[in-house]
């Protein structure tokens, strides 16, 4: 075999087994973008939801503490209800709108006529949300505030956080673990004197577990607040991966066509 010839060889699977370890052969077909905000963190609240205009079809982006605080102000929890059950139905008001923003929670069927996605609608199908005519008082902001570090979970998943007004008058009378049912609940707290947490407990127990988002304990060690968690290690991209097989590839092949190129000498 010439040299011409067995260069040629080379260089053709050389250039055959680039193409088959490339990153763009070995990475994943990219799939079409999630619907809706589809947010990841579930110990730290979205930024902005997306929630359904009904009145006029249309889809907007709302700050998220903002929407909360509006629920609350348009008739959800009036701020004429005591401080402690405030707190319980804004954290409620909060994970419900969190719950369906979470990537893989999108409805199907969320879309509107123009094909853009929302995470809730602005009535009571969910929760109602009228920014138009809605005023905010400091005491529900400070509701809003005072647990906005807590996620809820049950069974160590996020969940749905229902609630109703309720019929019942008693404490707990109608809980049945899925809804906060306010008129019963101010019983609790009226009557019984429940704070914010046991109230929660008390209609979404069992098997209920609290998750603070890093430094928003309420009883946090001014150390822990501070403290800095290490980053983990990066993890390496298919591209990377892809990028060290073809290396690898080509050093193999290069030593052996210089000891085919020393042969034919």
């Amino acid at each position: 075999m010439s040299k011409t010839t067995l260069l040629r060889t080379m260089i053709g699977i050389l250039a055959l087994n680039l193409l088959l370890v490339s990153p763009a052969a070995v990475r994943p077909a990219t799939g079409e973008a999630a619907c809706g905000t589809a947010w990841t963190s579930k110990t730290e609240p979205p930024e902005t939801i997306r929630v359904l205009r009904t009145a006029t079809g249309g889809v907007e982006e709302v700050n998220f503490k903002r929407y909360v605080i509006v629920v609350m102000a348009s008739g959800e929890w009036p701020t004429t209800m005591p401080a402690a059950l405030l707190e319980a139905g804004a954290h409620a008001v909060k994970q419900y709108a969190w719950y369906y923003a979470l990537v893989g929670n999108h409805r199907d069927g969320d879309v509107n006529a123009a094909g853009q996605c929302y995470d809730v609608r602005d009535d009571v199908r969910d929760q109602v949300y009228r920014p138009e005519s809605a005023e905010p008082t400091k005491k529900q902001k400070a509701a809003r505030d005072a647990l906005w570090g807590l996620s809820l979970r049950k069974n160590d998943k996020l969940f749905l956080t229902g609630y109703r007004q309720g019929s019942a008058t008693s404490c707990g009378a109608d809980a049945d673990s899925w809804r906060l049912y306010a008129r019963s609940a101010k019983d609790c707290v009226k009557r019984l004197g429940y704070d914010s947490e046991r109230v929660l407990r008390r209609y979404y127990k069992p098997n209920l577990n609290w998750v603070w988002a890093a430094g928003t304990e309420p009883n946090a060690e001014p150390e822990a607040v501070s403290e800095v968690t290490p980053s983990p290690e990066p993890v390496e991209s298919d591209s990377a991966a892809a990028e060290e097989t073809a290396g690898s590839v080509v050093d193999s092949i290069s030593s052996w066509f210089q000891s085919l190129w020393e042969t034919s000498e």
